[in-house]
C-alpha cells in the first residue's frame, strides 16, 4: 500500500468529518432569511471536497498513462467528466425566489428531510473518496483496476442522482414531506470516526438540531 494512498485516505476522511460538523442542520433552515445562506454553505463545502477528489482522480489518470494502463483510461476519464459536471452544477445552482427559499413556514418533516439530504450528500462523498482510495491502491499494485474504476463511476453517478433529488426538493418543498422521497436514516449515517477523539461525537456535534428539538420549540417553525 503506497504512502500516497494512505495520505489521501486520511486527508479525505478528515475533510468529510469537518464537512459533517459544518452542516447547518435543521436549525439552519428554520429561519427563512437564513435558508439561502445555509444552502450556500453546504454547496461550498461539497465543492471544496469534490475538487480534491477530482484532483486525485486526475493524478490516477496520469499514473495510468505513465504505466501503460490505457485499457482503464475510459472509466477513469468518465468519472472525471461526471464529477466535473457535478461540481459545476453545485457551484452554479440558482433557485431564484421560488421553492424552499420562498416558503415562510416549513413543516418539521421537511426540515428533517432536507437535513437528511445534506448528510446523505456528505456521506456519499465519503463513499466516493473510499472508492478513489481503493482505485489509487489498485493502480499502485497493478491489480483489480477494472472493478475499482467501475465502482468510482457508479458512486459519481449515484452522487449526481442524489443531488438531482435534493435540487428538485428545494424547488418543490412538498417533495420533502413524502416519506419515500427523502433519504432513509441508514443512507444518512455518518462515516465511522477514525480517531479516538471523535469516537464520542454526538449528533449535536455536527451542528444539526434534532427534529424533536425543533418540535419542542414553539417558535422554531415560524
Amino acid at each position: 500500500m503506497s504512502d500516497q494512498f494512505v495520505d489521501f485516505a486520511k486527508s479525505q476522511m478528515g475533510a468529510i468529518e469537518r464537512l459533517l460538523k459544518g452542516l447547518p442542520g435543521i436549525s439552519g433552515y428554520v429561519d427563512k432569511d437564513l435558508r439561502r445562506d445555509a444552502d450556500k454553505r453546504v454547496r461550498e463545502g461539497l465543492v471544496q471536497t469534490l475538487e480534491h477528489s477530482k484532483s486525485e482522480l486526475m493524478d490516477i489518470q496520469n499514473r495510468l498513462l505513465s504505466s501503460g494502463g490505457l485499457l482503464f483510461m475510459d472509466d477513469v476519464d468518465q468519472a472525471v467528466v461526471k464529477l466535473q459536471t457535478l461540481i459545476d452544477r453545485i457551484k452554479t445552482a440558482s433557485y431564484g425566489y421560488a421553492g424552499l427559499f420562498d416558503a415562510v413556514r416549513i413543516k418539521e418533516e421537511q426540515l428533517d428531510a432536507l437535513n437528511r439530504f445534506d448528510v446523505a450528500m456528505v456521506t456519499e462523498v465519503g463513499q466516493l473518496n473510499e472508492a478513489i482510495s481503493a482505485l489509487s491502491n489498485a493502480v499502485a499494485d497493478n491489480n483489480n483496476i477494472a472493478p475499482t474504476a467501475s465502482r468510482v463511476v457508479t458512486v459519481v453517478a449515484d452522487l449526481n442522482r442524489l443531488y438531482d433529488k435534493r435540487k428538485d426538493a428545494i424547488l418543490s418543498p412538498d417533495l420533502l414531506s413524502q416519506a419515500d422521497y427523502r433519504p432513509t436514516a441508514a443512507a444518512t449515517a455518518a462515516p465511522a470516526p477514525t480517531a479516538p477523539d471523535t469516537a464520542t461525537s454526538t449528533p449535536s456535534d455536527t451542528g444539526a438540531a434534532s427534529a424533536t428539538d425543533i418540535a419542542n420549540d414553539p417558535n422554531a417553525l415560524g
